[in-house]
């Protein structure tokens, strides 16, 4: 089996590196970020995540990891991306509605955000359909929107 080509470009980095280039823009691990991505790729027909498959072939997928992982320690790095994915989000949110930043620094740090994401899916080989990239705009206005209801209703 050859190496997942989400990951080839990262075929000479070791797991620290990955790890220490994940940390200039994000909050997660190498082990998170592979979980969660090889979780989202490798689905079975029902549409769950091939957790034991995944940690079996861990080695062979993915250049910087040297040892398989049991279905539980898959499924623990996955829980931890996904709650570091919903702290990144309260930071970011509760930043902005708390005050403590202003809207023009709020516009700075999504431009800062899109950079770094476009790096991170440059990195996995991927790119983002233009119908996705308006979903998700979509979908961080709802979810604005959203906040602002909630917020208007406990005072």
């Amino acid at each position: 089996m050859n190496k997942y080509r989400k990951f080839k470009k990262m075929d000479n980095k070791s797991y620290s590196e990955v790890t220490r280039f994940l940390k200039e823009t994000t909050h997660l691990t190498a082990r998170e970020w592979v979980t969660a991505r090889l979780c989202a790729d490798f689905k079975n027909l029902s549409n769950q995540s091939e957790m034991t498959w995944i940690g079996e072939k861990l080695p062979e997928l993915v250049p910087f990891m040297d040892e398989a992982y049991s279905r539980q320690e898959v499924s623990n790095a996955r829980a931890s991306f996904k709650k570091k994915v919903q702290r990144s989000g309260t930071t970011f949110f509760y930043a902005y509605y708390a005050g403590l930043i202003t809207q023009e620094e709020m516009i700075t740090f999504i431009h800062r955000i899109v950079i770094d994401i476009k790096k991170l899916m440059d990195t996995e080989g991927t790119e983002v359909p233009e119908e996705h990239a308006t979903e998700v705009q979509l979908l961080i206005a709802d979810v604005l929107r959203r906040i602002n209801e909630s917020l208007d209703e406990d005072y």
